[in-house]
């Protein structure tokens, strides 16, 4: 009585839930009809093109357009593989298997989410006809139906033959004759057995199927294949032992130009586009690359027997020029250039400098570098070497390890890492909020990408812009579906990006970097890290930034070090890329004046009569006006009071004037966990490296300040200034005396 009160009541609203539910299979059912008639009267794909930024087309995406191969010239076996590993029911259900529907609803209920699949292999063709991949319960709705629809318009042997034409294999091959030709170099026609089984392995996740790139699953999931056809009696089992026993044996891979570039922005296009508009679509892809920087790269990868990247980007717009992920690609499509996330060691040195600047520092401000301890944390410097006070701009040039710590404590560790998110390194986490971030030592690592992106500020006067590949893409008909036009974002001033390239060209003038030959205006930092697990060389000119990274895989130990193994790379590509460009200079801000000879030890103007001087750059108005005491009698060449005494943090000399729209620098706090500069004072005082000359220092004579090593569970930076030596990975590891060059000498 009372549930047919309920219902009279709600009458109107249940029919109309009937009627909508019973509805919208309908329409949806009329409109896989009309995508089939679609589908059937349009011609064949096209392939993608991609462009380079002077117009020519570099490279194409997809390949099938007349690849299509009839059921009747498909290898029986290759057919039975893909049924027995895609779809074993496929002769028997009616285009959807409820058992196996049922088994995934139970599944991803209780996953609380969408995990596992039931598609049949008409679905599957379904999906790749008509839908996108995306997993959602509406889109399964959408492929059950037009999997009906399919069901009704073609036999099963009709379904196949499409399914193994428009399935994707992965590396742009859509179909199977397309596969055939990419990893075996071969007609369909002519698959064997265990070749059948193998291609029938990737579709269901091409990617990690991939046989170049992930062999031993490719292989684990071939055996797979072969041992679902023997359960079915589609081959014997001793056709099973012969097929599981024969080797990998794949074409060699066609690289093409550009290819890890190419790659990227594949998975780029796809991740937004899809996998069939952008292998099929017939798309034009206006991409950022330069083909004379990307030849420029490649041949200075070309003669390296050790694995790395080098990403060059312009500083202007934020676009990548050139990208090698690799020394070769057709044995390993891993981009190290985009995924390979390393520690940078001391390249990371000019984002702890940079804060310092922005909060008001100089270049002649005194930073400390004696072994001193913070809350258990002992950084040390090569050979247990270290200069005691010097200026920031040397402590940069030579790559002290214990000055770089000390100015992080001084700055804080805090302010310092929202300058490094800004800049462009997103990969930072909240574990790398410790001193160690000034020697690189971060818990996930950086990109070379990322490295060389984060350095495009220091290049153009402050601004990040977003690293891209893309400019615009169009479709078939030539409508615009991207548009992605370059907007810079003020993060540092144009003071700071100034300075701080100003004591990077130290760093290549008499630094670490003095040996490398570069011969037009340039700066760069190196980087090693403990043990020479990874190198780096990051630097710019004012009209290409580049990053350069040397590792192995497997994380072994390298026979060298920034300088001389990541380094040579770098000039040698900046070098043949801007061949044809004049050797400009940086601009100068109006608000900066250089040249000035500043005392190393002191950071007062140096006289005549002063050794161990640097040209500095000031915001005008914050040059010293007090002389370094030099004259007869003084420990200049010492640099220090006998007794030594923690520097003060130092207090910040604010500009007189600052260009539009930067921000004056604010005055430094110590907010770095741990000990801070008014700590009690280190009784073990550093030693200034032995021998020092007490004559004019020589540019090549410089000493070596090689770091040594911290906290045990962090990976601090090596840094080693060496100079190579004749032959092969011959490196000379002994000190010498020396200092930084001297204006004029």
């Amino acid at each position: 009585m009372v549930f047919g009160r309920l219902t009279g009541k709600y009458r109107k609203w249940l029919v109309a839930l009937a009627v909508v539910f019973l509805a919208l299979p309908l329409a949806l059912y009329v409109r896989g009809w009309f995508l089939l008639r679609e589908f059937e009267n349009t011609g064949p794909m096209h392939t993608s093109k991609l462009i380079a930024d002077n117009g020519e087309i570099f490279a194409t995406l997809g390949k099938g357009p007349a690849h299509y191969i009839h059921f009747e010239d498909i290898p029986k076996n290759m057919k039975n593989a893909i049924v027995a590993i895609e779809d074993r029911w496929f002769y028997k259900h009616p285009g959807f298997n409820p058992i196996a529907i049922l088994r995934a609803i139970y599944v991803d209920f209780r996953a609380r989410r969408k995990v596992l699949g039931a598609s049949t292999i008409t679905q599957q063709l379904a999906k790749n006809l008509f839908l996108t991949h995306k997993k959602t319960f509406t889109r399964k709705a959408e492929e059950l139906i037009l999997a009906l629809v399919l069901e009704q318009r073609y036999t099963k042997n009709e379904i196949l033959e499409l399914y193994l034409n428009r399935i994707y294999f992965g590396k742009g091959s859509y179909g199977i004759e397309a596969a055939a030709r990419t990893y075996l170099g071969k007609h369909a026609g002519d698959l064997s057995l265990p070749e059948s089984a193998l291609l029938a392995a990737i579709p269901r996740s091409p990617a990690n199927y991939d046989p170049y790139v992930n062999p031993k699953l490719a292989l684990e999931r071939r055996n797979l294949v072969l041992e679902r056809m023997q359960v079915l009696g589609m081959i014997t089992k001793e056709e099973l032992s012969a097929a599981a026993e024969t080797p990998l044996e794949l074409d060699r891979l066609e690289l093409g130009f550009a290819p890890y570039f190419v790659d990227y922005v594949r998975k780029l296009l796809e991740d937004k586009y899809g996998t069939s508009l952008v292998n099929k679509g017939g798309l034009r892809v206006h991409t950022t690359l330069n083909m004379d920087y990307q030849t420029a790269a490649q041949k200075a990868f070309s003669s390296q027997d050790l694995q790395g990247a080098l990403v060059a980007i312009d500083p202007d717009s934020g676009g990548i020029k050139a990208m090698v992920g690799g020394r070769d690609y057709a044995a390993s499509q891993y981009n190290r250039a985009t995924r390979a996330f390393r520690q940078p060691g001391s390249a990371f040195k000019p984002f702890i400098y940079a804060a310092a600047l922005e909060a008001g520092w100089q270049q002649n401000t005194l930073v400390e570098d004696t072994p001193k301890e913070y809350a258990g944390y002992a950084p040390t410097n090569w050979q247990s070497q270290y200069w005691g006070p010097v200026i920031m701009k040397h402590a940069m040039a030579v790559s002290l390890n214990n000055a770089a710590v000390w100015t992080l404590n001084s700055v804080g560790v805090d302010k310092t890492l929202k300058l490094a998110k800004d800049m462009g390194i997103s990969s930072l986490v909240p574990e790398d909020r410790n001193l160690s971030l000034a020697l690189g030592g971060l818990t996930k690592g950086v990109s070379p990408l990322e490295l060389a992106g984060a350095f495009v500020p220091f290049a153009n006067g402050g601004l990040r812009y977003e690293t891209k590949a893309i400019e615009r893409v169009l479709d078939a008909d030539g409508r615009v579906l991207e548009s992605n036009p370059s907007q810079g974002v003020r993060v540092i001033t144009s003071s700071t990006a100034y300075l701080i390239t100003d004591m990077l060209k130290a760093v290549l003038e008499y630094g670490t970097g003095r040996n490398l030959p570069i011969n037009r205006p340039a700066a760069g930092k190196t980087g090693t890290t403990d043990e020479k697990v990874s190198v780096w060389f990051a630097g710019y000119t004012p009209s290409l930034a580049a990053v350069v990274y040397i590792g192995n895989d497997q994380g072994e130990p390298l026979p060298g070090f920034g300088s001389s193994l990541a380094g040579p790379v770098w000039a040698e590509f900046l070098e043949t890329a801007l061949a044809e460009e004049p050797p400009w200079d940086f601009d100068v801000p109006r608000q900066i004046i250089t040249g000035v000879p500043i005392h190393i030890f002191s950071g007062l103007l140096a006289g005549p009569e002063c050794d161990w001087v640097v040209d500095c750059a000031f915001i005008q108005g914050a040059e010293p006006r007090e002389y370094a005491p030099c004259g007869p009698g003084q420990s200049q060449a010492d640099g220090a009071p006998a007794e030594h005494k923690p520097l003060p943090i130092p207090t910040p000399t604010r500009p007189n004037s600052e260009s539009a729209g930067d921000v004056t620098p604010s005055t430094p706090r110590n907010e770095a966990p741990g000990s801070g500069a008014d700590s009690a004072p280190n009784p073990h005082v550093g030693e200034r490296p032995k021998d020092r000359p007490s004559l004019r220092p020589r540019p090549d004579t410089v000493p070596n300040t090689e770091p040594g090593t911290g906290q045990p569970d962090v990976e601090l930076d090596t840094e080693r200034t060496e100079k190579p030596a004749p032959g092969a990975n011959d490196i000379e590891h002994e000190p010498g005396p020396g200092g930084p060059p001297r204006r004029g000498s």
